[in-house]
């Protein structure tokens, strides 16, 4: 039995702003976030620290911020909300190279 789930999520990853230590880049990232979490439609918005499991320093990527959401139509408005937006443009500005990818369906692999 395949498993055919609808996990619609907004999927933000952004490197850290290296001229701050990474407990200060933790707090101002979470503050930078905050606001997410009153777009259209969140569900719920988390942050993940993400490390290369080979090579400490090695990942493209140092955050992962999720933000849920019940229709990829949610999860499209969300994004082009003016919060989304001009978080998307503030990380830019400040090089932390944000991607944003929709994720609107998922299926496990059976084995």
């Amino acid at each position: 039995m395949v498993d055919h789930r609808a996990i619609v999520r907004l999927m933000l990853f952004v490197r850290r702003p290296y001229h701050l230590s990474q407990e200060e880049a933790d707090h101002w990232m979470r503050a930078e976030v905050a606001p997410l979490a009153r777009a259209v439609a969140v569900t719920s918005v988390e942050i993940s620290q993400l490390r290369s499991p080979s090579a400490p320093g090695s990942s493209e990527w140092d955050w992962l911020i999720e933000m849920s959401f019940e229709a990829a139509d949610d999860a499209s408005r969300a994004a082009r909300e003016a919060v989304c937006r001009d978080l998307v443009a503030d990380l830019r500005l400040l090089g932390m190279r944000p991607s944003l990818t929709l994720v609107d369906s998922t299926r496990a692999v059976e084995i």
